[in-house]
């Protein structure tokens, strides 16, 4: 196994790692989950990085880098949500959330119906920032989490800041989830339709 699937098959266990520490009424435990999540986000670019720089890429670095994305995000939502931590917004970033889970969903089945047509997709840059978007509200929430449990700042200007940025751009990340969803579907759906 490569530098670039260990970093790859680590965002997947600093994830895991994150949620538990989360969950756990200790303090500072959600102080150390709000580092590795952002550890595990930064993997995200290394591992690509590393792997084109270096020609490492593999057929195993694709697929884990795609599943582990999507492993970060429903773990960190579901993880959230059970811990109210979107406060009053949580109906709302629960649409956000449906929506942009099924996205993935969408695309992962174009994708896989694509490529065994023969069709290499390249990664879009609407994708890319969608992910960045919805990294960091993801990222945002858990740093108000910790600041509301591990420092009792909440209402802090902090606080507020960070909560409300990450709603702000998890709303954008599911506007450019449901833009990128389209335009994957409207290109394909030759082969949706055969």
């Amino acid at each position: 196994m490569n530098l670039p699937n260990i970093l790859t098959v680590a965002r997947t266990v600093f994830t895991f790692i994150a949620a538990t520490l989360l969950c756990m009424d200790v303090r500072f435990f959600a102080l150390a989950a709000a580092v590795l999540y952002i550890i595990a986000g930064a993997t995200d670019w290394f591992d690509g990085y590393i792997a084109r720089k270096y020609d490492m890429v593999t057929t195993f670095g694709k697929f884990m880098d795609a599943l582990s994305d999507k492993i970060m995000v429903v773990t960190m939502f579901m993880t959230l949500f059970a811990l109210g931590c979107f406060r009053q917004y949580v109906i709302l970033c629960l649409f956000c959330a449906v929506i942009s889970i099924a996205r993935e969903f969408l695309v992962s089945g174009i994708r896989m119906i694509a490529s065994k047509a023969g069709i290499v997709q390249a990664a879009e840059k609407l994708g890319k920032y969608k992910a960045g978007f919805q990294m960091y509200a993801l990222g945002a929430i858990i740093a108000a989490q910790s600041l509301r449990v591990d420092f009792h700042a909440e209402g802090s200007i902090l606080d507020m800041l960070l909560f409300y940025s990450g709603v702000v751009t998890l709303i954008i990340s599911t506007v450019l989830s449901v833009i990128s969803g389209w335009t994957y579907t409207k290109r394909y759906w030759h082969l949706l339709k055969g």
